[in-house]
Order: structure tokens, then C-alpha cells, then sequence
């Protein structure tokens, strides 16, 4: 195994939290913003770090780097590439990228996919929401802005909602606000975002389907860690849908809407059970067809 280097042992104590010399937990000097400890990970990361993530999603100013490089050189860290880019003039735009790509290296500080450094900056927001270091208002409209771009997008949607809301109800907006707060502290403790699946009975479709971005894509069951029983009952319950709606509204439907009640039922309960079989890192949701008049669709409404 290669031996770190001078930047990347620099690197490592610059942002490791200190410990008790019992092992426990972090000590009283550690440093410490008062919130969930998941969140640690991401607001302990060096501006150097923050700033690799910004060049993977195409958002870094690179007329910044300079200034970047020496507030580095004062916080302790050095190597020879950051001793160079902090001499850059700002406007040498396309060399200080160059040069901030070689002090990546040196420091060993790695440059993650677009998706994977979206999240890192989807929780960085989140972060900054919990400590009050932007407005609860201003971090929503930014994880919305985020939610259509990152491909698991589910653990977002809450912001989509809450902000639109706050733009139509500005009179509830410290209600809204601490809801905000909340959402991004429970967003926080997710180490990786949860993928959402959706069930739902469509003509021509997959009964499931994932969330990414702001579409949802058809997802085959067996490509996910299910038994063998649920895998037949949510064939068994498709098939009995796509056998009964193949000709509507010509033919088909329900007999009646005690039959669509059950149909919705049984949905309900697969749901629940996709929902413990898959876990923690799925969120399963349920879009049931509808049972009650005008929506629910009865076998011969359509030719009285």
C-alpha cells in the first residue's frame, strides 16, 4: 500500500474531529455546530473539498480558486501545485482549473461523479439550513432547484412542496419555515438518499416505477431484492388489472366498487410488504386507483 503524502497526511488532520483518549465520542474541543452527528461529514469537509465538488457539477467559479488556495495555505495545508494556484491572477481562469485539478491530487482529495457530488452539496444545504447559516426559504428553493437534477430526487420533493407553498402563503411563513428545518435535519441523518419506488396499476406499464429526477421509469420486480411470493402476488395483481382495463372504455372495469375496494386493498398490503422487504434505503409509495364516483370506473358505466 502506498504511503500517504505529505498533503494528504496535511489534509486528514486538518479535517479529523478529535477524540476522547477513552475512544469514545468527540471531544468538548471538537469542533461542534449542534446538529445531527450524520451532518458531521459534510460540514467538516475543507473549503478544498466543497470546492471539488462544485467543478463536478459544472458550478465552481474558477476566478475564485486563487483565494481559495491561499485561505488554504493559512489554514496549514501545502503542496506545490496550491502554492501556485494561489499566486494565479483571478482572470487565469482555464490554468487555475488545471492547477486546482493537480492539488486535488496532491492533497488526495477525490473528484466525485456529478450525481454523488450533487448529494454531497444537497446535504451541505441542508446543514446550513440546521445551523441558521442560510435562510430556511433560500436553502428550499435550492434543494428544489436540486431535485431536478440529481437521479434519486424523492428525499427532495418535500422542498418542492414546502417552498411552492411558502410562495403561495407568505402570511404562514414561519410555520412553513421551521417545517423546512425539520425536513433538512431528517435529511441530514441519511448517509446516501433512500430511492423511491411507486406502485401503481397502469395500463401497458410496470406496476413499479422509480423516481428519477422529475420522471418516474418502469422498474422490472425482479431486479429487486424481493421473495419469490411477493414477486407472484404483485404479478397476480397486475395481470388481474391489465385483464380487466385491456378494453376500456369499451368493456372491462369493475364489477363494482366493493370489487375496486379490495383491488385497493390488496394494493395496500403489497405495499406495506415491498416496503419491509426492501427497507430503509427504499421509500415505497402507493397510487390506488380510484374507488369512490366520479373516479372509480365500473364495468358498463361507459354504456348507459
Amino acid at each position: 500500500m502506498t504511503a500517504p503524502s505529505r498533503g494528504q497526511q496535511q489534509m486528514r488532520a486538518a479535517t479529523e474531529v478529535p477524540r476522547r483518549q477513552d475512544g469514545g465520542g468527540p471531544t468538548n474541543d471538537s469542533p461542534s455546530i449542534g446538529v445531527v452527528p450524520t451532518l458531521n461529514c459534510v460540514t467538516g469537509a475543507d473549503p478544498l473539498e466543497e470546492a471539488a465538488w462544485r467543478l463536478a457539477v459544472g458550478t465552481l467559479a474558477p476566478e475564485d480558486l486563487p483565494e481559495l488556495a491561499t485561505e488554504a495555505l493559512v489554514r496549514g495545508l501545502d503542496s506545490p501545485a496550491l502554492c501556485m494556484l494561489a499566486g494565479q491572477q483571478r482572470d487565469d481562469v482555464r490554468e487555475s482549473v488545471d492547477l486546482f485539478r493537480v492539488v486535488l491530487d496532491e492533497l488526495g482529495i477525490e473528484l466525485l461523479d456529478a450525481d454523488t457530488a450533487r448529494w454531497h452539496l444537497v446535504r451541505r444545504t441542508a446543514a446550513d439550513m440546521v445551523t441558521g447559516r442560510i435562510r430556511p426559504a433560500h436553502g428550499a428553493t435550492e434543494l428544489w432547484r436540486a431535485y431536478q437534477k440529481v437521479r434519486d430526487s424523492g428525499d427532495l420533493r418535500i422542498f418542492v412542496g414546502l417552498a411552492s407553498m411558502l410562495d403561495d402563503h407568505p402570511e404562514d411563513a414561519e410555520q412553513l419555515e421551521a417545517a423546512m428545518v425539520a425536513e433538512a435535519r431528517e435529511l441530514g441523518t441519511r448517509p446516501v438518499p433512500r430511492r423511491w419506488v411507486k406502485l401503481m396499476a397502469v395500463q401497458g406499464r410496470s406496476p413499479l416505477t422509480q423516481t428519477a429526477g422529475s420522471d418516474d421509469l418502469d422498474l422490472d420486480p425482479e431486479l429487486l431484492p424481493l421473495s419469490d411470493g411477493l414477486r407472484s402476488d404483485l404479478a397476480r395483481w397486475d395481470g388481474h388489472f391489465q385483464a380487466m382495463f385491456s378494453r376500456w372504455p369499451a368493456a372491462g372495469g369493475f364489477e363494482t366498487e366493493l370489487d375496486a375496494e379490495q383491488f385497493a386493498a390488496e394494493g395496500e398490503r403489497l405495499v406495506s410488504q415491498l416496503q419491509d422487504e426492501l427497507g430503509a434505503s427504499y421509500q415505497v409509495e402507493y397510487m390506488p386507483e380510484p374507488i369512490r364516483p366520479p373516479g372509480v370506473r365500473i364495468r358498463g358505466q361507459w354504456s348507459r
